[in-house]
């Protein structure tokens, strides 16, 4: 590899590593009482983006891309915790939808306070063309990123 594609690639590894780091610090230093991993903390990300009618295991295995298997025992897990409840949907018995609860729902708040503050303090140091070649540039990253997973499936 060219010198810059080895610090391309080093970049990408630091950044991956350094973002999910530092969303666990911050939720962890947010409240002592927290005891959960960054994937947990996205599943309950998945869970309040239905709103009021909650999500499915499949609508949340789809949105995280993960085994229906596996958020039933993340569900389960986070349930017990008392970050989640199921409810059996009444028009189909054998559908559960699954819910934020109060606490659940601090924790999903506090973690988009968080996304919020980190933009923020990322876009205050820059320009409005610094901010829109950022944009251009990580969109066309993110793309590759999107294509080059279309083609594994």
């Amino acid at each position: 590899m060219d010198e810059f594609s080895l610090m391309l690639n080093d970049i990408l590894v630091d950044i991956y590593k350094n973002v999910i780091t530092l969303e666990e610090k911050a939720i962890k230093n947010a409240s002592s009482r927290i005891k959960l991993s960054i994937s947990e903390i996205h599943l309950l990300e998945a869970v309040s983006g239905g709103k009021n009618a909650g999500r499915t295991i499949s609508e949340i295995a789809e949105i995280l891309d993960i085994t229906k298997p596996s958020v039933t025992v993340a569900v389960n897990k986070l349930e017990k915790k008392g970050y989640l409840e199921k409810h059996t949907c009444e028009s189909d018995l054998r559908s559960v939808r699954v819910f934020l609860t109060k606490e659940g729902a601090k924790v999903d708040a506090y973690h988009k306070y968080y996304h919020r503050f980190m933009v923020k303090s990322i876009s205050d140091g820059l320009t409005d063309d610094e901010k829109k070649f950022l944009i251009t540039t990580i969109g066309k990253l993110n793309n590759f990123f999107k294509d080059s997973i279309e083609k594994i499936k």
